[in-house]
Order: C-alpha cells, then structure tokens, then sequence
C-alpha cells in the first residue's frame, strides 16, 4: 500500500512538473509572437511617418507630405484649406516642375477595426494611401509662428505655420480571445510649415 500511494505521488508531482513546462513553453512562444508583433508594429509606422523605398518605387511619408504645405502656391491663394483635429487639407507642389497639387489625410468614421487613416492627393475619392489603422483617433494641433497653440485652426488658417501629429497603431495581441489586450505604438511628430514662413 505504501508504494502504491509512493507511485501516485510521484505521477501527480511528475504531472505537475510537465505542466509547468508545458505552461513555460507557451508563455515564451505568447512573449515572442508579441514581441515580433510590436517590431513589425514599430517599422511599419515609422514607415508611415518617414516614408520608405520599395523596389525602385518611393512611398512617401506623413511627414513628405506636410513639407510640401504651401510649396509653389502664390501669395494671394492660402495654401490650407482645411484645419481640424483629425482631418488636413492643404495645396503644395511635389517638386519644382510639377503643378500645384490638394492633399488631404483624414481620419474617418470608426469601424470595428479602429479609426482608419487616409491620405489623397487630387482625387479625393480614390486615396493614394490607407486605410492604416489607428487605435485613438488622430490628434492634429496646430500653432502659429511663435509656438502658440491656436484654439480654432479652421478659421485661422493664415496664422498656421506648423503641426504636431499624433497617431496611435495597434495590433492584437497573440490570443484574441483570452484576456484581449492591444500592441500600441504612438508616434508624436512636428512639422513646421517653412514654405509658410519664406
């Protein structure tokens, strides 16, 4: 009888001992899945802020596009046109040979995915990128030439000379289904507008 009662301790310590490593094993894998997750979380908005080569095609970035607020626009033709938290619209010229072009990155309605971002340039019902997928809505300030944040952008659009961005991307984590969490990545930029000040 004792060696019974000695084979069963020993299979429910043994059992014990496989569940911790078994338990082990899975958290590892969890943590490193997670762990690539915010990597590739990172580098892909970090690629949507600078911009990024693909092949001998560049993409341009967030921050691309806003240096080019009121490149090439005459004196007499205000190069914003609209100025809210989560939406911009501004002229600009690309490069020195091209013509003057309207840009516009908005976040839209959400969905159950998150608040998508759009970027158009032209054609605003086709976007030249998005959706990205953003956990927060976007957070767009603006300020005027002494740093100051100006209260209502969208009626002082000659006071405006520069922005800071703010976008939050997210993933899910390894199981959705458990104790749901988000991978988050916030970005926070500045542009200054210096075809504004020239």
């Amino acid at each position: 009888m004792p060696s019974l009662l000695d084979v069963l301790g020993a299979t429910v310590v043994g059992s014990l001992v496989l569940l911790m490593i078994f338990t082990s094993l899975f958290n590892m894998q969890a943590i490193s899945y997670n762990t690539q997750l915010q990597i590739s979380l990172s580098k892909t908005s970090e690629d949507l802020i600078t911009g990024r080569k693909i092949g001998n095609t560049d993409y341009l970035g967030l921050e691309n596009i806003l240096s080019k607020v009121g490149a090439g626009v005459p004196e007499s033709d205000h190069p914003i046109i609209e100025a809210t938290p989560n939406s911009f619209k501004f002229k600009g010229q690309s490069n020195l040979i091209s013509s003057i072009s309207t840009y516009y990155f908005v976040q839209e309605d959400q969905t159950d995915d998150g608040y998508p971002l759009y970027v158009y340039q032209n054609d605003m019902v086709n976007p030249i990128s998005g959706p990205f997928w953003m956990s927060d809505p976007l957070e767009i300030s603006y300020y005027d030439s002494n740093n100051n944040l100006i209260a209502s952008p969208d009626a002082n659009h000659d006071l405006i000379r520069s922005v800071e961005v703010s976008l939050t991307f997210f993933y899910n984590t390894h199981r959705p289904d458990i104790d749901k969490r988000l991978l988050r990545h916030r970005i926070v930029f500045w542009k200054y507008f210096k075809n504004l000040y020239l």
